[in-house]
């Protein structure tokens, strides 16, 4: 596939997610927009064209850099009027204040242009971070919640070399039902921490996840000595039963800490540190392996009733978002460390990289006093307009 028709696949998913370029130009001062495309994306322009015709806050200016000036009309009867598009060399750049590209064909252009990669790049973090945590952060505005990204193996230069020859969970999977695995004669990657292929096969498997009325996702409960799922939630070992806080952690599988015990898991380590430290918090594993299913986070996160001061860690792919602070751990496993005893499955690492991770966690914390001083102020969402709902009528859409 191209580069530009998965840009316009992402884009659309976008849409459907409930952000849209009416509301991207409202929310970057954008006033006089020209979209610059190519006669192959004609349904995209003439969908971004009925959007602006719905919202009714301006009418922006399309064109094409390689069909003749004309229209474009895919209206149902006569609801909307036909799109005219110029041709781009017809088209004076000066008199818009933004170029948006739908193409990654070069414009040579001297205005202020935005790619068609810089703007999809822009709705993902919009669509699947900002917007959703914003939200969240309204019902709770005295919490705390802070983006995260896990440590970054291509920082080092023999990294590929390394990730190449690390097996995948899907491999491993295969390798745990063969005679060799079960006999003994292949040994798992944490067998230098001592554990059986039997106990790796445990730490290895996902838990079965049911999901629930209301969107949100609860794992099967597994008593296992390493495993300790209960109540739908990993446990976290060291919990002390009074406290000031809690800090939660909300991601996938490097926080909810696969491939270790529950003992061993970021969240464990961290509230070991915080315990010898003889400080009042207790850490909460509300992670699962989400992979394939990263939408289940946010319906997991509105179950969640954080307390004033509390503290949420969201791991979401390591996506940023512009309004909210962000935790950038890629250097945990730098030297004087090796990050290579980290790593136990491609992707992945065992309870030494989480015991890193962790340490980091804790500086973090503690140079930032556990929020205690600081009051972190959120931006209010953008208030989203219904399509199809005139703006006079506003009020009463449902």
């Amino acid at each position: 596939m191209e580069k530009d028709e998965m840009f316009l696949i992402q884009l659309r998913d976008c849409f459907t997610g409930g952000y849209t370029l009416p509301q991207y130009c409202a929310d970057n001062d954008i006033k006089r927009p020209l979209f610059v495309s190519e006669k192959k994306f004609e349904q995209l322009i003439w969908e971004i064209y009925v959007r602006f015709r719905y919202d009714k806050k301006m009418v922006p200016q399309f064109s094409f850099l390689d069909a003749p000036s004309g229209e474009v009309n895919f209206s149902v009867h006569s609801i909307l009027p036909s799109l005219y598009c110029r041709n781009f060399s017809e088209v004076n750049p000066a008199a818009f204040d933004t170029i948006i590209l739908l193409t990654t064909r070069e414009v040579n252009v001297s205005s202020k242009v935005i790619s068609f990669a810089a703007l999809t790049d822009y709705f993902i973090r919009k669509t699947y971070a900002e917007i959703p945590l914003l939200n969240f952060l309204q019902r709770y505005p005295k919490t705390n919640l802070i983006l995260t990204r896990f440590p970054n193996i291509w920082r080092y230069k023999d990294a590929l070399a390394f990730h190449r020859q690390l097996k995948s969970m899907a491999e491993w999977g295969n390798i745990l039902r063969t005679e060799d695995f079960q006999n003994g004669k292949v040994k798992n990657p944490l067998y230098k921490f001592g554990y059986t292929n039997q106990e790796f096969s445990t730490l290895l498997n996902a838990p079965p996840v049911k999901s629930n009325p209301d969107g949100s996702t609860t794992m099967g409960d597994n008593d296992h000595p390493l495993m300790r799922i209960k109540n739908g939630k990993r446990e976290t070992a060291y919990q002390p039963e009074h406290f000031l806080n809690k800090i939660y952690f909300v991601g996938s599988c490097h926080d909810f800490g696969v491939n270790a015990p529950f003992d061993k898991t970021i969240e464990s380590h961290l509230q070991k540190i915080i315990n010898e430290s003889k400080l009042p918090y207790r850490v909460e594993n509300e992670s699962q392996r989400y992979y394939g299913r990263y939408q289940d986070i946010f319906y997991n996160l509105n179950k969640l009733t954080p307390a004033p001061g509390d503290i949420i860690f969201v791991w979401l792919d390591d996506m940023k978002a512009d309004n909210l602070p962000f935790l950038d751990l890629s250097d945990a496993f730098d030297p004087p460390h090796d990050y290579k005893e980290c790593y136990c499955t491609r992707g992945h690492v065992n309870e030494l990289g989480y015991k890193l991770v962790a340490e980091k966690y804790f500086s973090y914390l503690t140079a930032n006093n556990f929020f205690r001083d600081v009051e972190l102020n959120y931006h209010t969402p953008p208030r989203i307009v219904i399509d199809m709902v005139y703006l006079r009528n506003l009020n009463r859409a449902a």
